[in-house]
């Protein structure tokens, strides 16, 4: 997801954040850059990947024991990611590429679900369709850390109002005290300097 900001000069900035979609609705490892970076350089500098297969565990049911993955945008089709799967290329043989067109056109019916998650993110916070609001020159920051916020109170209203992605996927958001449970201990934010190759480590 991309919002664009402006620097106070002519030129345009901006920020893109990756993030992943819970069937259940619920944004997840929120991890943004400068709008200057392509999605394969910010998959590898949030390390999602191998946060993925740190927690994850294999299923030996079948063939040696496959990690379960996210479904991603076509930029990831032929890259050799454990956990991140995309749309998959034909193969020259009639029969599988049938089945792989009949696979990449259901797939692609169910990544609408992040598209319509997208449009309710800007049609809730009209704030982030203004380049304006935001200037990367003087606080880069306080912009950065808006976007971020924006995603956890999107999770909240999800919590409160259900969303499209429930409906597709037939499921349910947690409700509001699960999601933020009040006997919960947080980790406090420490600030650190080499924060965007620590962004999953909790201690």
């Amino acid at each position: 997801m991309l919002f664009f900001v402006c620097s106070g000069y002519l030129r345009s900035h901006g920020l893109k954040y990756q993030t992943v979609l819970l069937p259940n609705g619920l944004f997840t490892g929120v991890f943004g850059s400068s709008i200057s970076h392509n999605d394969l350089g910010v998959l590898n500098m949030s390390r999602l990947t191998r946060y993925l297969e740190d927690i994850l565990f294999p299923d030996y049911a079948m063939p040696g024991g496959l990690l379960p993955a996210l479904y991603g945008d076509a930029i990831f089709m032929n890259v050799n990611y454990s956990t991140i799967l995309a749309k998959y290329d034909f193969i020259g043989n009639v029969e599988v590429d049938y089945l792989i067109k009949r696979l990449n056109h259901r797939m692609s019916g169910i990544r609408q679900s992040i598209e319509l998650m997208y449009g309710a993110f800007f049609n809730l916070f009209s704030l982030f369709e203004s380049k304006r609001h935001f200037k990367i020159f003087r606080d880069a920051t306080s912009a950065y850390r808006l976007g971020v916020i924006g995603f956890f109170i999107l999770n909240c209203y999800t919590c409160l109002n259900g969303s499209a992605c429930n409906s597709i996927f037939d499921s349910f958001a947690p409700t509001i005290q699960e999601y933020l449970p009040l006997d919960e201990d947080l980790v406090p934010y420490v600030e650190q300097d080499d924060l965007v190759y620590n962004f999953y480590d909790l201690n």
